[in-house]
């Protein structure tokens, strides 16, 4: 009686290998996506090792030789969010034109960056964990210095141009965004208000400028609208 000999291509089990580079890169950024998710569905606390592996379809294996820990991991989630989010480029500002104007389109450009969903999801989840991870909300404040600094020298040549009085510019431009954006978003994030209408945007925006510079002259200029 012939027996058939096993092909050995077809009956012994294929070894996969170790991931390329680029496949362990997808695993990495598949555990931070999932972890995202969950994270801002409960809370740090509330999501363990396990629920992210389970939901990542991974081992804890796979977990641990990507993350020391879950802080580590958190860690990644907050960075990538931060890295996600648009920034305020220098070719954006126009430092020599009317300051209220270039106020205004600012205050609307950065208006709809930090509104947006992701936007305030990031500054939820920041601020529910500013407590156990201090470093990370330091460096998500710190992740505005550049937008400062290119609105500080705004009102730097506003002043120096005789647009507005004398101040001090880094001050200005670290108030100037708590009123137009920081403060605002914080009502967005943690009062659930869904994002304003552009209409509605622009019209808040406007009187958040108008009102601000008032402060800044010697004698209050007639409002200006957005265009």
């Amino acid at each position: 009686m012939d027996v058939a000999k096993a092909d050995p291509d077809k009956s012994a089990p294929k070894r996969s290998g170790r991931p390329t580079k680029e496949q362990a890169g997808r695993i990495t950024e598949h555990i931070v996506e999932v972890a995202t998710e969950l994270f801002l569905e409960a809370n740090f606390e509330a999501t363990s090792v396990d629920l992210i592996v389970a939901k990542a379809r991974i081992s804890k294996q796979t977990f641990y030789a990507r993350f020391a820990s879950k802080e580590a991991l958190f860690a990644a989630v907050v960075r990538k969010g931060m890295n996600d989010l648009p920034k305020l480029a220098a070719g954006e500002v126009d430092r020599n034109g009317p300051i209220d104007a270039t106020l205004i389109r600012i205050g609307l450009d950065l208006s709809r960056r930090a509104f947006g969903p992701a936007a305030l999801a990031l500054y939820r989840l920041i601020a529910s964990e500013a407590h156990q991870f201090p470093e990370l909300a330091l460096a998500y404040r710190e992740s505005g210095v550049r937008s400062r600094g290119l609105i500080a020298g705004i009102f730097s040549n506003a002043i120096h141009n005789g647009q507005i009085k004398p101040a001090d510019a880094d001050f200005l431009a670290e108030q100037f965004l708590y009123v137009v954006i920081e403060g605002p978003a914080r009502v967005l994030a943690f009062e659930g208000e869904a994002a304003t209408s552009e209409k509605a945007l622009r019209e808040r925006v406007t009187a958040a400028v108008n009102l601000f510079l008032n402060g800044c002259r010697d004698h209050p200029a007639q409002p200006s609208s957005a265009r």
